[in-house]
């Protein structure tokens, strides 16, 4: 039975709304949405950048190296941003029904789409890095034009190239506008990252610990990652729902 009434994901939003009602999940929810992003930041960035990268081990260095930082970039690209994704949809869906989310149940569904995410995303990196090299522009049109493919596998159903092709459906006719709110959401929790992190790396300088640097990275990628992922579903909505009307 329902425990009250549910988020609305059938109704348009604009940004102030998207945000507030993303922050407005994590206030309810918030020993869910935290403990799933945990549950995929800790392990994958405690394995590879903190045993692989030896950043557990290894003295402080202020200068990433394009080496790890493309390592990085890749595993939050194709493993913690999409399982982060798809454990939130499951949260949003449970509140929108007015149920309290089980964060067990969504972490199960997160890892069981994690063959079809994989093999969507591939895809996705496949053009997008093609577009990169054709004048860059055209790759960044195509971030955009794929960027729910997450929300595609999981409340479309898609798989593969389908994924890719529902997501860009989404997106059609909105490019400008999903390209603003990603860019100023990135931008935002970016500039709040670097305010927590100047502590964090005087810290870890002082102490000549990486792994100091890294417990920071890993916290505010928590909070940050989970918070990107109810967005980005929540504007996956807003969109289909204009469609939906004509907006």
């Amino acid at each position: 039975m329902s425990e009250r009434p549910g988020l609305d994901l059938g109704r348009p939003r604009d940004v102030v709304e998207l945000l507030r009602d993303a922050g407005n999940v994590f206030f309810r929810h918030p020993e869910t949405v935290l403990v799933l992003g945990a549950a995929i930041v800790i392990p994958v960035e405690l394995v590879v950048l903190g045993v692989g990268l030896e950043q557990l081990s290894g003295p402080y260095e202020a200068r990433v190296s394009n080496a790890e930082l493309g390592v990085s970039t890749a595993v939050s690209f194709f493993v913690i941003v999409p399982l982060v994704t798809a454990a939130v949809i499951g949260v949003l869906d449970d509140d929108a029904r007015g149920e309290r989310p089980r964060a067990g149940r969504s972490l199960q569904a997160a890892l069981d789409a994690f063959a079809p995410l994989l093999g969507a995303l591939v895809l996705a990196a496949l053009g997008i890095a093609l577009g990169l090299l054709a004048l860059i522009l055209p790759g960044i049109y195509l971030l955009v034009r794929w960027y729910f493919v997450p929300q595609a596998v999981m409340v479309a159903g898609e798989r593969g190239r389908g994924a890719l092709e529902a997501s860009a459906s989404t997106v059609q006719g909105s490019w400008w506008r999903t390209a603003g709110i990603v860019l100023l959401v990135n931008l935002l929790l970016a500039g709040i990252g670097l305010l927590v992190l100047a502590p964090v790396r005087a810290a870890a300088e002082a102490a000549d610990r990486e792994a100091v640097a890294l417990a920071g990275t890993i916290v505010l990628d928590i909070v940050t990652v989970t918070y990107t992922a109810v967005v980005s579903t929540l504007l996956f909505h807003d969109l289909r729902a204009r469609k939906s009307l004509g907006l």
